[in-house]
């Protein structure tokens, strides 16, 4: 669910906000919070992250085996 808000941004923030919105074809919102979003992971850390490796499985499992844990 999105909640409607009313920020006070500066001009010259505005028109590169206005700049990016019509080359990536978004609207300000979209691009407030994409921007939004990524500041927050940031700022939280990569604690919450999922890690992940260029490793690759080639054997073979059971369900039986993956949910007998």
């Amino acid at each position: 669910m999105k909640s409607h808000i009313s920020a006070t941004i500066d001009n010259q923030i505005l028109d590169d906000l206005n700049r990016f919105g019509r080359e990536e074809r978004r609207s300000r919102s979209q691009i407030i919070e994409m921007a939004l979003e990524q500041f927050l992971q940031k700022r939280r850390g990569q604690d919450d992250e999922i890690v992940t490796s260029e490793g690759r499985f080639s054997g073979q499992f059971t369900r039986e085996e993956t949910y007998a844990r």
